[in-house]
């Protein structure tokens, strides 16, 4: 009887392994909502694949963009560790001639795709 207990408790923990493995796995999808004390910023990363990152920049108001934008540069070089990159922005460049009106038009999040250059390896 004491050996089915042992079974017992061994498929247990092996239930629990395999259990956090696979959350680990997910988590590469998951959405991590940050923000960022220098420019002041609200963010969600996204890392799609290795080097591959969708980053979401909140909206916040007109003048504040170019804390935004300067932030998106500054974030993609840090992710990358100083390497090339490549930046594909899928919506939310606001028109520096389009003025807000009162109250303020909605304006959508600063949406882009980041790619990190890989160094080619040694053979």
């Amino acid at each position: 009887m004491g050996h089915n207990k042992s079974k017992g408790a061994l498929l247990a923990v092996c239930l629990i392994l395999l259990s956090n493995s696979h959350r680990t796995l997910a988590d590469k999808d998951q959405a991590e909502k940050n923000y960022d004390f220098d420019d002041k910023v609200h963010y969600t990363q996204t890392e799609l694949s290795d080097n591959n990152y969708y980053l979401e920049i909140q909206s916040d108001d007109y003048k504040h963009f170019k804390n935004q934008s300067a932030f998106l540069l500054r974030h993609a070089n840090r992710l990358c560790r100083d390497q090339p990159f490549m930046l594909k922005v899928t919506d939310g460049v606001q028109e520096f001639e389009r003025f807000p009106t009162k109250p303020r038009a909605y304006q959508p999040p600063l949406t882009v795709l980041l790619q990190c250059d890989t160094k080619p390896t040694k053979e």
